[in-house]
């Protein structure tokens, strides 16, 4: 299956000239101004570390033969090509709380369930799962990773979003993530400005003067197989780093958030808690991929915090309305640093390749 995963951001080069500085942030960027959200400092401390790594550590070489299984796969939270249609969802979070978030998608969304869960049990709201795999959330027939149509995936879709705007209480927030490099089922290849209108057709769909939705974007592919490539860079991990360029080639993000807002909907920018000056395997003495285009379980619950503030950042940009000062999305930015308003803004800015 086409499917990505981690695309960078915190860099130094064209366009925008920065360094990172010894805090983990980049002074005269967005960074610094993101950097007052809970969670981010750590993860922009990790990754100007990671730009020392060497050596693979004992642990980590163990962990190599597994890593393409370290992606979160839930039997119970997915549907494949040929499977059933309907739009059955897993729990995780606070199951017993009132307040509820839904994770939609195809793998890429799949992928953000340890954090969610994470972040459900901390600030006790349930968290609802529908996911497809190899099925995006875009109003677009497209080929699965199999290389044929899955009938059932269009069908899925529209199932996921009646069952949605049919929740009473409504969700507070509604997340969704997909694959967008897609081809059509003959095989050709699917236009940016296609797959952004399949997308906002589904956002428009959903109720969303009812909740905000937040849309992740910011999710690179890595040049070669990481586990192959730190098995054999196991003295010089930083052999196996993703250039920014590489990483962003097949990027069309800014397309896509363009059609996201036009619906309506908010843009959830995760590029910086990924990369660095490059795109690093390893980061916080963790392995960061499942595959090229997944990243593992440890490594997405090990954002939750952070991941969980650029989420919390939707209900800065909804209206009140929808997103009340008592509800999940004012409680992801506590404790808070500075003017929580202006980091958001900031994290909008936050460029998906420079």
């Amino acid at each position: 299956m086409r499917m990505r995963i981690v695309r960078c951001a915190l860099v130094a080069g064209a366009v925008l000239s920065f360094t990172l500085t010894a805090g983990g942030a980049a002074s005269g960027s967005p960074y610094t101004t993101v950097s007052r959200l809970p969670g981010i400092p750590a993860v922009f401390s990790w990754m100007l570390q990671s730009a020392n790594n060497k050596v693979l550590s004992p642990e980590l070489q163990g962990q190599l033969p597994n890593e393409q299984k370290s992606m979160f796969w839930a039997d119970s939270c997915k549907s494949s090509p040929g499977g059933p249609s309907t739009a059955t969802a897993c729990e995780f979070g606070d199951r017993a709380a009132g307040q509820t978030a839904v994770l939609y998608g195809d793998s890429f969304a799949l992928q953000w369930v340890p954090a969610m869960d994470t972040l459900g049990k901390a600030f006790h709201f349930r968290v609802l799962v529908y996911v497809r795999i190899g099925c995006p959330f875009a109003d677009e027939p497209v080929r699965d990773y199999q290389g044929a149509l899955d009938a059932g995936c269009l069908p899925f879709r529209a199932n996921v979003v009646r069952a949605i705007n049919a929740m009473k209480p409504a969700p507070e927030l509604v997340v969704m993530a997909e694959d967008f490099d897609r081809f059509a089922p003959d095989g050709s290849g699917i236009s940016p400005a296609q797959m952004a209108a399949g997308e906002a057709t589904t956002l428009k769909q959903l109720a969303g003067r009812r909740f905000p939705i937040g849309v992740i974007l910011g999710i690179p592919i890595a040049k070669q197989d990481p586990s192959q490539c730190l098995a054999a860079n196991q003295s010089d991990v930083q052999a196996c780093d993703t250039s920014k360029d590489t990483a962003f080639a097949a990027n069309a993000d800014r397309k896509f958030s363009a059609a996201i807002r036009k619906s309506h909907a908010y843009p959830v920018n995760v590029s910086m808690l990924l990369c660095g000056n490059s795109c690093p395997d390893v980061v916080h003495d963790t392995l960061v991929h499942a595959d090229r285009w997944h990243l593992s379980a440890a490594y997405v619950q090990s954002l939750a915090r952070s991941f969980g503030s650029l989420v919390g950042c939707v209900g800065k940009r909804a209206p009140t309305r929808l997103a009340p000062q008592q509800g999940l999305l004012t409680r992801l930015l506590r404790p808070k640093r500075g003017s929580v308003v202006v980091a958001c803004r900031a994290a909008i800015l936050v460029p998906f390749n420079l």
